[in-house]
């Protein structure tokens, strides 16, 4: 029963973070990435085509490790919800828990990833850095609070 309502809860939350993400996120992200190309949100500016490009690789950079964060941030939260239910003393097996938990998070991530263009290479590496993540994390959980500190203090710790 406990596998059960683990594997509901984290496949309508991975659900809905994919949904809305591929929704909101991606077209804003698209949209931005598209009006440098075009140079609309620049226009004519004195250093022309140099600065113009050197805008469009730090914007590339901001945009990356926001989207990294938040998408890295799903995977630690999949690991600590993972390490808080197969710490419970009715949890005999704790390797279904991290199949399911891990498939569930993989899932989220490549249906997020399937949804984006590809606008050159910092485009996609976000959710290439997430899918890794969700791995290292799984395998160093005590990697998870040097970024997401404050998430694992909500969750009750890591166990």
């Amino acid at each position: 029963m406990r596998a059960f309502s683990f594997t509901l809860s984290m496949t309508l939350w991975g659900y809905i973070i994919a949904v809305l993400y591929a929704r909101f996120v991606t077209p804003f992200v698209e949209g931005i990435r598209e009006s440098l190309v075009k140079g609309e949100l620049v226009g004519e500016m004195a250093g022309g085509a140099m600065s113009n490009r050197a805008l469009k690789v730090a914007v590339d950079l901001v945009l990356f490790m926001a989207q990294a964060y938040f998408l890295t941030g799903w995977s630690a939260y999949t690991i600590v919800k993972i390490r808080a239910i197969t710490h419970l003393p009715e949890v005999t097996s704790p390797v279904i828990f991290y199949l399911i938990g891990m498939g569930v998070c993989q899932w989220a991530l490549a249906y997020i990833a399937l949804r984006e263009r590809f606008q050159g290479f910092l485009s996609i590496l976000h959710s290439v850095v997430a899918m890794g993540a969700c791995a290292t994390f799984a395998l160093k959980p005590q990697h998870i609070p040097v970024l997401y500190g404050w998430m694992v203090n909500i969750m009750g710790g890591l166990k």
